[in-house]
């Protein structure tokens, strides 16, 4: 039986017969076919590039895949006693980065001193109805999982469905740094909540394809350096495991945000058109923004065009006439989530 407490696990390696197995997507329930289909098309030897997917294996006994968005969590393994030490680990342990190394989470299944608790605390219960924070529950669970379970030919795996509500536990973790950041910069705390819930669905460790980072999918390259050169006045690239600390990932999103409300967008006038900017180059580049406005990317004529329009034309000409139709969908989708965090 593994040991949680000195569990060594493996972030960033997927068992490579995996991912080119083939999966008959009609063997499972829907969402757990969406969840196996999006990470088996959108992922490599170095895990999933959707941001609110995390994956990792355990010395290529068990894997184990993660669907913030969802609330989903996938479980196989070699043996299903290895998948019971898998669903023991899974809802015992800790992916905090501020209490592992985000690079080799070698600390896996150590709990936060802090809150005392497991990571998918409240996110998951038992059978019984009740959230799992003792070895002796978790084993119980997990008894009561396979005991329900037929298995196929040497398919050991199992899915647990996380709380209706898993999202609003999850994002309640980092409630107080947003409040923090966005008293500092002066950025609306709903917005960032609704940024945060878009960018990662909060998960922590949320890497995509271009190698944005963490909980608000911070590029270090690019927010990252705009926030120390802009904001703490000196060049600097900030690592991986600076970003993916909860804390650290929050500060330099929500400075960035003041920098391109500040600095980027400076000239518009109306607040909501300004926020609604924002938005939109937190996710498409400013840039963008001018060349949708001015074929010739022109910023002074395109901050014009934009102070001549009401609040209401220019919410519809970003969601209808941006020219990045990800940035499009994804003003909607911040404006959509903003208001549940308007309380915050």
């Amino acid at each position: 039986m593994s040991n949680i407490y000195k569990l060594v696990v493996t972030l960033t390696i997927v068992i490579q017969s995996c991912l080119s197995y083939s999966i008959d997507f009609e063997d499972y329930d829907d969402d757990v076919a969406a969840l196996l289909r999006e990470y088996q098309q959108q992922s490599n030897l170095d895990g999933s590039y959707t941001p609110s997917i995390l994956t990792y294996s355990v010395a290529k006994a068990s894997r184990t895949i993660v669907d913030f968005e969802r609330g989903m969590i996938y479980l196989n393994a070699t043996t299903p006693e290895t998948l019971r030490d898998a669903i023991i680990d899974v809802v015992l342990t800790q992916i905090d980065p501020s209490v592992i190394d985000a690079q080799t989470a070698t600390d896996f299944g150590l709990i936060n001193e802090e809150t005392n608790k497991p990571f998918f605390w409240g996110q998951v219960l038992d059978h019984k109805g009740k959230p799992i924070s003792k070895r002796r529950a978790a084993l119980e669970f997990a008894n009561f999982l396979l005991r329900k379970k037929t298995f196929n030919k040497d398919q050991f795996e199992v899915a647990i469905r996380m709380v209706d509500a898993h999202k609003k536990i999850a994002g309640a973790k980092y409630v107080r740094y947003v409040k923090a950041a966005c008293q500092e910069y002066k950025i609306p705390s709903s917005v960032v909540m609704a940024i945060m819930e878009t960018e990662s669905s909060f998960n922590p460790l949320a890497r995509s394809r271009s190698n944005a980072l963490g909980l608000m999918q911070v590029k270090a390259d690019t927010a990252g350096r705009d926030y120390f050169s802009l904001i703490k006045g000196y060049k600097h690239t900030p690592s991986s495991n600076y970003l993916y600390s909860p804390k650290n990932n929050i500060e330099v999103a929500t400075g960035y945000l003041s920098i391109l409300s500040n600095r980027y967008l400076d000239g518009i006038k109306d607040p909501k058109k300004l926020e609604y900017a924002m938005i939109s180059s937190y996710n498409g580049g400013a840039g963008n923004l001018w060349k949708s406005l001015d074929k010739s990317g022109n910023k002074k004529r395109a901050v014009r065009r934009i102070n001549q329009m009401s609040t209401k034309q220019f919410y519809w000409f970003l969601t209808n006439r941006h020219i990045r139709k990800e940035t499009r969908d994804y003003l909607k989708k911040v404006n959509s989530r903003k208001e549940k965090y308007l309380v915050i």
